[in-house]
C-alpha cells in the first residue's frame, strides 16, 4: 500500500483498487453465481443477499420491499473454487496487512445482487458513538481497523447506477450521524451532497472501514448489480457467531488457511 493510497484511505475511509481480477477470473465467478441460482432468483426478487446461514433468519419465506430477499441453504464460500480464491487474494493481501494487521482473519462473506430498480439501503455506522468492533484509529504512524470490507464488483457500476456509497471522513467524526441522514431516498440537497457514490469497473474492489458511514443507493443500472463482500477482522476479533461462513473440506492454500483461522492473538502467524 503506497503513500498515496494510505493518505486517501485515512482521509476518506475507503479506497478503490483497480483491476484486481482478470477476465478469466471474472468469468469463473459469474458462472458460479449463476450456477447457485442467482439469475433465476432475480427474476422474482429484485434485491438479494446470499451466503448467510439459515439460522440467521426468522422467516425463510420473508421478502421485503422491492423484493428484498435472503437466499439461504448455502455459504458463499461453498459456491466454488473461484469464490474461494478471493480469500486473502494476493493483490489484496498487502492492503489488509496495512489496514488490519498482518494477523488479519476473514470473519464472513456474502453476495449482494440487484436487478431493475430498488430502494436504497440506509446509511449506518460512523466513528461516533464509539464501537470497538467497528472502529478506525491512527496510532504511531499506523492505521488500525477492527474490520474492513472488501467489496468486489463482478459487473460495471457506472455513475448513477447506485450501489455502495458513503460519507467520506465519517470514520473520524466526533458527532453521530444525524437522524435525517439515514433515509437516502429522502435526503435534502445539502445532505445529499455529502454522500459519495463509488463507480467501479468489473474486477475492481472497494475497500472500506466498517467505521465509515456507508449504505447503498437504490439500484438503477441497466445491468445487474453483482458484488461479493469479504469482511476481515483483526486476528483477535470475531464478528459473526458462525464465522467464517464455510462448510466442508475445501482445498486452501496455507495463506488462506491462516486467514480462515478462528480468533486468537497469542502466537498467531502472519497471513502473508
Amino acid at each position: 500500500m503506497n503513500g498515496r493510497e494510505q493518505y486517501l484511505f485515512d482521509l476518506n475511509g475507503y479506497l478503490v483498487v483497480r483491476s484486481v481480477l482478470k477476465d478469466t477470473e471474472l468469468g469463473a465467478l459469474r458462472q458460479e453465481v449463476s450456477d447457485y441460482g442467482v439469475d433465476a432468483a432475480l427474476e422474482k426478487h429484485s434485491y438479494l443477499h446470499a451466503g448467510f446461514p439459515r439460522e440467521y433468519y426468522d422467516d425463510a419465506e420473508w421478502s421485503g420491499a422491492d423484493g428484498y430477499r435472503y437466499l439461504q441453504d448455502s455459504y458463499l464460500l461453498d459456491w466454488g473454487p473461484a469464490v474461494r480464491s478471493l480469500v486473502a487474494h494476493p493483490k489484496l493481501g498487502p492492503y489488509l496487512e496495512a489496514l488490519v494487521g498482518a494477523e488479519y482473519r476473514l470473519d464472513h462473506s456474502y453476495g449482494i445482487f440487484a436487478r431493475g430498480r430498488t430502494s436504497s439501503h440506509a446509511l449506518h455506522n460512523g466513528a461516533t458513538p464509539f464501537d470497538p468492533t467497528q472502529t478506525y484509529l491512527f496510532q504511531n504512524g499506523q492505521m488500525y481497523n477492527s474490520m474492513v470490507v472488501v467489496q468486489i464488483a463482478l459487473e460495471d457500476v457506472n455513475e448513477g447506477d447506485g450501489g455502495f456509497c458513503c460519507i467520506p471522513g465519517s470514520h473520524k467524526s466526533n458527532f453521530p450521524l444525524p437522524a435525517d441522514f439515514a433515509d437516502l431516498d429522502d435526503l435534502d440537497e445539502e445532505c445529499r451532497a455529502q454522500v459519495v457514490h463509488v463507480p467501479m469497473k468489473a474486477g475492481d474492489a472497494v475497500i472500506f472501514t466498517e467505521a465509515v458511514t456507508h449504505g447503498a443507493l437504490g439500484w438503477r443500472g441497466a445491468q445487474d448489480r453483482s458484488a461479493l463482500l469479504y469482511k476481515y477482522c483483526h486476528g483477535s476479533v470475531q464478528w459473526e457467531k458462525a464465522s467464517p461462513f464455510v462448510a466442508g473440506d475445501h482445498e486452501w492454500t496455507d495463506r488462506q488457511r491462516r486467514a480462515l483461522t478462528g480468533p486468537y492473538i497469542g502466537g498467531r502467524p502472519q497471513v502473508g
